[in-house]
């Protein structure tokens, strides 16, 4: 598929940085949003074409071909972009200026992207262009709306960066104090919210600082680590603890186009 991305010089700070990049292996999701997405396409059924915005080195591509669905990725990493064509066309672009005509996905997915970009307002506005009247999207984030999220603050705060994460990944890069409800707050005007997920409550809970993490691994408070957590996601559909996990999971329905 044809690179779709515009000069470098007239992008953004962040997508600047990630058009850069070239340790595409970096760019995958964790396990607890791979399990999300399944579980969203069991739901949805077939929505061919579906879109991955942020597709990275595809392995959202490859679980979606596995159903059988038609799918296409945009990437704006070129060697990410590379590595995920073994799976699907991949177009090089900006998730703000999407290479695709208007209404021509039945859904689209974008999982641990959004916190990476200039505007996600400007992202979630390009979704709603592509995809048609109607359609579903399934975005997921990290969330510091917890204890992590303090560790994020002083972490940031000490360095001037913006880049922390429990992950250790994207040094160097953006990554935003992202929460469920400004994701949802910057998905509002484009996507009715339809479901709140709470995803992966553990590193939330320790916030990656060293202490606690050396705690919850000791045995004894691991098993009391172990039945809070399996009370947590029992709880998961609680309108306040879904908003509190290490990651959100929004499932979302296009609103029609404003004029």
């Amino acid at each position: 598929m044809a690179d779709g991305l515009p000069p470098v010089s007239s992008l953004g700070p962040a997508a600047r940085h990630y058009a850069g990049r070239d340790d595409a292996d970096s760019q995958t999701s964790p396990p607890e949003v791979s399990a999300g997405l399944e579980r969203w396409l069991s739901q949805v059924g077939d929505v061919s074409p579906l879109l991955d915005v942020g597709c990275g080195v595809g392995s959202n591509l490859e679980l979606m071909r596995a159903r059988g669905l038609s799918v296409i990725g945009s990437e704006i990493s070129r060697p990410a972009a590379v590595a995920a064509r073994r799976s699907a066309p991949v177009a090089v672009a900006d998730g703000m200026r999407l290479p695709f005509a208007d209404g021509a996905f039945g859904a689209a997915v974008c999982t641990e992207v959004l916190e990476h970009v200039d505007d996600p307002r400007v992202v979630f506005a390009e979704m709603q262009r592509v995809l048609r009247p109607g359609a579903f999207a399934y975005v997921t984030a990290p969330n510091y709306a917890n204890l992590a999220g303090l560790h994020k603050w002083w972490a940031d705060r000490r360095t001037g960066r913006h880049d922390w994460n429990p992950w250790g990944a994207h040094e160097g890069g953006y990554e935003a104090f992202m929460t469920g409800r400004r994701l949802a707050a910057a998905a509002a005007r484009h996507f009715e919210v339809l479901s709140v997920r709470g995803l992966d409550y553990g590193q939330a809970l320790t916030g990656r600082f060293p202490t606690l993490d050396r705690l919850a691994t000791q045995a004894t408070v691991n098993r009391g680590v172990t039945r809070f957590l399996e009370l947590l996601y029992r709880r998961a559909g609680d309108p306040v603890i879904r908003w509190h996990g290490m990651h959100v999971e929004l499932t979302l329905r296009r609103r029609a186009a404003r004029g």
